[in-house]
């Protein structure tokens, strides 16, 4: 009898059915009975032991749908349209619509009775993440016969505790039916382009003027317009409605750079930005216009006057041109308040990307985090003589005078490329002792007497000492000739609480013998160190990896595995 009384408790109930809530499953495939399909079973027929179980598992069954349709089965006259097998990897894809007919009311209010439980959806998305998968799909013009059944009343909204809904966009969608789909406790809206061929133009545009003016509240906005044939544009017409949402934080607008009738002007991506001045609790922006070309001449709407977004935290751009666009949308959108900017760069030379980078110092003196991909651009053909070898720091000089800095991470698709040595190290360590997080890995390194020498042991002793949060460290060569063996144990090389786990290095350069005594030096330096994920899990001289694990590889497998023989000792 306590036993009963324990499972008649609604507190009890719910915690043990949200564990089978797929909103927030970590999926993995190679284990079905933990897929979704094997939760939704679960609760369903829970709901048809008892009326207590109902109303718990219920909720939770339909609290987060990947797919509309099973929605939309609710209605009798749902009917597959169109079936098709794509074969044993793939499964089934169905496609739903809904028929002229009319429906009887008692459909209607089951409709409403299970609408009430919905909180996230994602529309023509992948029902299932079985292996193979069901893939079903709703027609666009559902939408329309949708609001003809239920109506379209603002007083009573359909989904009146949707916050979360995410969809593909299809040219068969009408604009004016969207609204059946919005709710004024919408917060997380996506919206997704397909790869088809038509007149994306005026229909994002009307489906952003439709759907955003009833959801008022709404927090998080992306619109993903990047599927190849699509010829969409950034338009003031574009963001004009998003600019109504005045309690927006998060706002993702990506238009595709495929072909050349992706090309957009400077001036119109400025005069774009301006109608969303009044999102001032703006606080992440990820941005990608287009294939920016230059434009006739606008003033920047940041460039004078308070900032456009003075609350904005994170901003991410998506390929920008140094000598076109990076700078000017820097002033555009310059906010003391940023601290975290992930950003593509392309450009022809060195003075262009350094210009780049004191652009980004001085409309973001608070900067903490910079994530950034450098490469050349891809219409100039070839790489300019002035282009050759030269310091990291050299390029990145301006950056260096922002002193809040705790991430770095920039890899360099250039050849030839900037490199990274002893000095360079030196350097960033000195202007930012904060730091947690640096890569460089996809920096060669900086020419000696010696050839390529890499990062010798005395500098990265001193970047130890100086930095001593550091979480990650990634860095291309690391020179273990450089260390003197009898001078482990001094001062050079002392014991430090220095807070690194994950230590990456691609290469290098030594003989057997400089394994162990850098082994040494390195634990000294770095105690928390993680080596078991450094080292590969094959170890060197198997069958199969016999001729990969040969020169620096094999030397770097030594290397860290004195690493670990050292604190297994300590232990």
């Amino acid at each position: 009898m306590t036993s009963q009384k324990a499972l008649h408790n609604g507190d009890i109930l719910y915690c043990i059915f949200s564990k089978f809530n797929t909103r927030q499953f970590d999926y993995r495939r190679d284990d079905p009975q933990h897929s979704e399909r094997a939760r939704r079973e679960v609760l369903a027929r829970s709901a048809r032991v008892c009326k207590a179980f109902r109303d718990i598992a219920l909720p939770v069954l339909w609290a987060h749908l990947h797919n509309f349709a099973p929605f939309f089965r609710l209605l009798s006259t749902c009917m597959v349209v169109q079936e098709k097998n794509l074969g044993a990897r793939m499964g089934i894809k169905r496609v739903y619509a809904l028929g002229e007919g009319s429906v009887p009311q008692g459909e209607i209010e089951r409709l409403r009775y299970y609408s009430a439980f919905l909180r996230a959806v994602q529309w023509n998305n992948q029902t299932t993440l079985d292996t193979p998968g069901n893939y079903d799909y709703i027609e666009g013009s559902a939408l329309k016969q949708l609001r003809r059944l239920v109506g379209d009343t603002p007083s009573n909204p359909l989904l009146p505790n949707l916050d979360t809904l995410s969809w593909k966009l299809t040219l068969t969608v009408d604009p004016a039916s969207l609204s059946i789909l919005m709710s004024p406790n919408l917060k997380t809206l996506q919206m997704d382009s397909v790869y088809d061929r038509g007149e994306w133009q005026p229909l994002i545009e009307q489906l952003l003027l439709a759907s955003l003016s009833t959801a008022p509240d709404l927090e998080n906005l992306s619109v993903d317009c990047t599927a190849y044939y699509s010829e969409l544009r950034l338009s003031p017409e574009v963001t004009r409605p998003i600019s109504e949402l005045r309690s927006l934080r998060s706002l993702t607008l990506l238009f595709p750079t495929h072909e050349t009738y992706n090309e957009i002007g400077l001036d119109v991506v400025l005069g774009a930005l301006r109608p969303l001045a009044p999102l001032r609790r703006l606080e992440r922006l990820e941005f990608r216009p287009g294939r920016v070309v230059a434009g006739s001449t606008v003033p920047p709407p940041g460039s004078r006057g308070e900032p456009l977004f003075p609350n904005l935290q994170q901003l991410k751009f998506h390929q920008v041109s140094c000598e076109t666009s990076s700078r000017v949308l820097f002033e555009a959108l310059r906010t003391p308040s940023l601290q975290g900017l992930e950003a593509t760069f392309e450009y022809r030379n060195d003075a262009a990307l350094k210009e780049t980078f004191a652009t980004m110092a001085r409309c973001f003196p608070n900067l903490q985090s910079l994530w950034s991909i450098i490469s050349n651009d891809d219409n100039l053909g070839h790489i300019f003589e002035d282009d050759l070898r030269s310091p990291l720091t050299e390029v990145i000089a301006p950056l260096l005078t922002v002193r809040s800095m705790v991430m770095l991470i920039i890899v360099d698709e250039l050849r030839p490329r900037r490199t990274v040595g002893d000095a360079d190290l030196g350097a960033i360590s000195t202007a930012w002792p904060r730091l947690k997080v640096l890569d460089l890995a996809s920096f060669p390194p900086a020419p000696s007497p010696h050839g390529w020498a890499g990062i010798g042991m005395p500098s990265l002793a001193s970047f130890a000492t100086r930095c001593p949060d550091l979480r990650r460290l990634s860095l291309s060569t690391l020179d273990m000739q450089s260390l003197k063996p009898s001078r482990v144990f001094d001062d050079e090389y002392p014991r430090t609480d220095n807070q690194l786990r994950s230590l990456t290095i691609r290469n290098v350069r030594g003989t057997d013998a400089d394994c162990a005594p850098c082994g040494r030096a390195l634990d000294r330096l770095f105690p928390h160190l993680s080596v078991a994920e450094n080292l590969p899990s094959v170890k060197p001289g198997s069958l199969d990896t016999a001729e990969t694990y040969i020169g620096p590889h094999q030397l770097r497998y030594k290397l860290f595995s004195a690493i670990q023989a050292c604190q297994h000792a300590r232990k």
